[in-house]
């Protein structure tokens, strides 16, 4: 493995695009746009020790030591399905909504940002003929530290998992909404390169398969690893406390490997 970089967007930079994705929010451009930024963690454990201490931590989780030539060593434990397949049934979840504090009620702005993820999965199912399709009550759900908003989403279809993953990936979890406008405003605006972060992983054997968003992860090097983390923004933002956000994520990574 090559050796990792230090840079990385600082709590400034991160907070002025948060404030540059507010403004294009309230000029009707966006409706929300996911920004994330990384943190490069100096240290020489080595990438199985974190795997297992990974597992260890999160047993329910779908969590990865992965290499591939190009994309690099990743680990992950991330607790975002995008797609499971058995047969003609299929499951995906709208996940989104970050907060530290388990007595807070979830406010309104929270809501909507979750709901803004449901809908565009629900838009797309019916958009291409699923069947039988069903929403989840939005409820909350426990990772390490944090809790989310997570609706699971069923429904039934001939088509292949790669005709689904296609039409569902990126959803406004991690793109935004419209999607292509906010991809585009990720490229030209978020100081970090994501590489692998927010892509999709998983396994496939005959009808069955199982694929996964690729967060809550960290790019290996030989001396260190690269954490990743981003928010949905929409309006009524707080830059000052997305950026608390992504500092809690990325905490939450280091603490569940005994960091």
């Amino acid at each position: 493995m090559s050796a990792g970089s230090a840079e990385g967007a600082d709590q400034q930079v991160h907070e002025q695009t948060v404030e540059q994705a507010l403004d294009a929010i309230a000029a009707g451009t966006l409706e929300k746009v996911v920004v994330s930024r990384s943190e490069f963690w100096a240290t020489h454990r080595a990438p199985e020790d974190v795997f297992r201490a990974k597992c260890a931590a999160y047993p329910d989780a779908f969590v990865y030591l992965f290499a591939h030539e190009v994309a690099g060593v990743w680990i992950g434990a991330t607790p975002e399905v995008l797609l499971v397949r058995e047969g003609n049934q299929f499951q995906t979840t709208a996940l989104a909504g970050t907060k530290a504090d388990e007595q807070r009620d979830w406010t309104a702005k929270e809501r909507h940002e979750q709901a803004l993820v449901s809908d565009f999965i629900e838009k797309n199912l019916r958009r291409r003929y699923a069947s039988n399709v069903n929403i989840g009550r939005a409820k909350s759900i426990t990772y390490g530290s944090l809790q989310h908003l997570k609706s699971n989403i069923t429904f039934c279809s001939d088509r292949d998992v790669e005709f689904w993953l296609e039409a569902l990936h990126p959803t406004p979890a991690v793109g935004g909404s419209p999607r292509e406008k906010a991809l585009n405003f990720i490229a030209e605006h978020e100081a970090d390169d994501r590489a692998y972060y927010t892509g999709f992983l998983g396994t496939m054997e005959g009808d069955r398969a199982s694929f996964y968003v690729n967060l809550r992860c960290m790019q290996c090097f030989a001396d260190g690893f690269r954490l990743f983390a981003g928010g949905g923004i929409v309006k009524g933002s707080d830059p000052a406390k997305e950026w608390s956000e992504t500092h809690d994520k990325i905490e939450s990574i280091r603490a569940g490997i005994g960091a």
